[in-house]
């Protein structure tokens, strides 16, 4: 908050809104001077846009702030002439005088100016800012090169095709996800094993369609003579024989889980059963995620523009390097120093803030995830231990309240020894990106850099995940006895030592169970997204490509909703080893 409050207050909003040029003045405004050199401290408030001398290359291209952008090409000198007598905007530096524009050489129109690169192209004012009218043509040829990528042409062209479906389907996850979640509230000791018989049958149905597709495809492309065979077809045959056998490799292993675990499932039944009367008691439960949800985006949001105040704070500054200006028979030029692009200078108190608010952001976000858990395992936990289920109140209501007054602090600690893990991990990932575009010439060396650095980000990750299975049981605990983060954690452990055959079994079925509520979610969804595919848009090159966005659509929103349910379970297994700790159960 200090860093966004002293950023805001100091960040100059109106430099990136209205941009400025490579002197440091802003355009639309009175300047003061900021440097010795005599273009600063320009008024600028009859030029309010910002130009490009060359618009390709605008990183290193001189900017000046100009009246008016040019609104017709200009390929002549002369044609800069007349448009400066008809409108008043100069497109060449302030510098140089518009009687000089006429005798201007080609070594006076560069990316350093004086003067544009010829032809200035018709330009509109976005964002105060002049931008080729024709700035299509670069879009279209960056479009035009993907396209000769064959396979990925094909695949978006198969994913625009079918948009309308995609988006239907997408709803359409919603609804099923929401059937899921209330046949666990109202049904729960029948849906494990309704899960368990309809993914079993959904695999298997699913696989034999996979089988019948690669062979029906197949046999048409046996039947073409080989001069008649598109290399779509071919590659679309292929890829059904890899996704039969990928699915019957699934299928597999999900049947022999199945097989094993079935003397395990009803452990599950009656902490689904407790788990869906939590549900029943509190239905707007099912609505946290979509609320953090929300909160992440406000934050997100606004952590964009502090950022982007942040970015821009601090005194402007022309950034000069010294350029060569060739001599020509009608212009006496001298080598001068020439400004290059632009640079910020900041204040030192700015210099490293960005690094402590890219820090903030990790920080924060995992804040918000650990108020939810809090929130959550609160309200699970009162409904627990309340005996009249009629006097519950407003649980969700209360335990807001109790994280607001008592456990902020246990939210910011478990959040940050998160973050202590996390930005190693990022680092490291960078510099792995790092080792991989290095020179080619040292190749033992990088292998040996690049293994270590592996090894080094997946102990990080496994400690990352240890300690977030730590902090979730930790949260409940908190929220469970209102002991304040540490010794919850101390707690938790020795809570799930104590308790390990219980948790491992417990936790290990209803995970697996809510695990296969999400894949029947998303059977359901990408088969009937598979048949309307098949159906409507036959002639689609691959279609895996849209089938499988809306099984990852599908699959998110599957998460968001059961992934409640999972907490709820991992709470009122927490509520029971407490229970059975200090009441013996009773």
């Amino acid at each position: 908050i200090l860093i966004a409050a002293f950023a805001i207050a100091n960040g100059a909003a109106y430099r990136m809104i209205n941009g400025f040029d490579s002197y440091g003045n802003v355009c639309g405004k009175q300047n003061k001077p900021v440097t010795n050199h005599h273009l600063s401290g320009l008024d600028n408030r009859e030029k309010s846009y910002v130009f490009f001398m060359d618009v390709l290359d605008a990183r290193t291209s001189l900017e000046i702030c100009v009246s008016k952008c040019p609104d017709r090409e200009l390929r002549t000198m002369n044609d800069v002439y007349n448009f400066y007598l008809e409108t008043g905007s100069q497109l060449c530096d302030y510098s140089y005088p518009p009687d000089r524009y006429l005798s201007a050489a080609v070594a006076d129109q560069s990316t350093t100016g004086p003067c544009p690169v010829l032809p200035v192209k018709i330009s509109s004012a976005i964002l105060f800012r002049c931008v080729p009218d024709n700035i299509g043509t670069f879009i279209a040829d960056l479009v035009t090169m993907i396209n000769n990528l064959d396979p990925i042409s094909r695949i978006v062209s198969d994913i625009y095709a079918c948009r309308y479906a995609i988006i239907g389907l997408c709803f359409l996850s919603l609804l099923v996800a929401f059937l899921v979640v209330l046949l666990l509230r109202y049904m729960a000791s029948m849906v494990v094993y309704i899960i368990n018989i309809v993914v079993a049958l959904s695999s298997l149905a699913g696989t034999a369609v996979l089988w019948w597709m690669y062979a029906s495809s197949r046999i048409a492309l046996e039947k073409k003579a080989p001069e008649t065979k598109l290399k779509s077809e071919q590659e679309n045959t292929q890829a059904f024989l890899w996704y039969s056998i990928g699915a019957t490799i699934i299928t597999f292993v999900l049947l022999l889980l199945i097989l094993v675990m079935r003397k395990r499932v009803a452990l599950t039944v009656d902490l689904f059963y407790e788990a869906g009367k939590c549900m029943q008691h509190m239905p707007t439960l099912l609505l946290q995620p979509l609320w953090t949800f929300f909160v992440l985006v406000f934050f997100w949001i606004g952590w964009v523009v502090v950022f982007g105040f942040i970015a821009f704070s601090g005194a402007s500054t022309p950034n000069f390097r010294l350029v060569k200006v060739a001599r020509t028979a009608v212009i006496q030029t001298q080598k001068t120093h020439k400004p290059v692009g632009k640079d910020t200078m900041r204040q030192c108190q700015f210099s490293y803030m960005w690094w402590y608010h890219i820090v903030g952001l990790i920080w924060v976000s995992e804040f918000i995830l650990a108020c939810q858990q809090i929130v959550i395992a609160g309200a699970v936990a009162k409904h627990y231990f309340t005996r009249d289920k009629k006097n519950l109140g407003s649980p969700i209501i209360s335990a807001m309240g109790r994280l607001i007054s008592n456990h902020l602090g246990s939210c910011a600690l478990g959040s940050f020894i998160i973050v202590l893990v996390k930005i190693p991990r990022c680092i490291l990932m960078f510099l792995s990106r790092q080792i991989k575009d290095s020179v080619r010439n040292r190749l033992f060396p990088n292998l040996l850099a690049k293994f270590m650095v592996k090894c080094c980000m997946c102990c990080l990750w496994v400690l990352e995940k240890c300690l977030r299975y730590l902090n979730y049981n930790a949260y409940s605990l908190v929220a469970i006895n209102g002991t304040h983060f540490c010794k919850s954690a101390c707690d938790a452990v020795a809570t799930l030592l104590s308790n390990a055959l219980r948790v491992i079994a417990i936790n290990s079925i209803g995970a697996f169970v809510l695990f296969l509520g999400k894949l029947l979610v998303v059977a359901i969804v990408a088969g009937i997204g598979g048949l309307l595919v098949i159906k409507f848009h036959p002639n689609v090159h691959h279609m895996a490509a849209p089938v499988g966005l809306i099984a990852v659509f599908s699959y998110l929103t599957a998460h968001c909703f059961i992934s409640t349910y999972e907490m709820a379970i991992d709470t009122l297994l927490l509520c029971f080893c407490e229970d059975c700790r200090v009441n013996d159960g009773s």
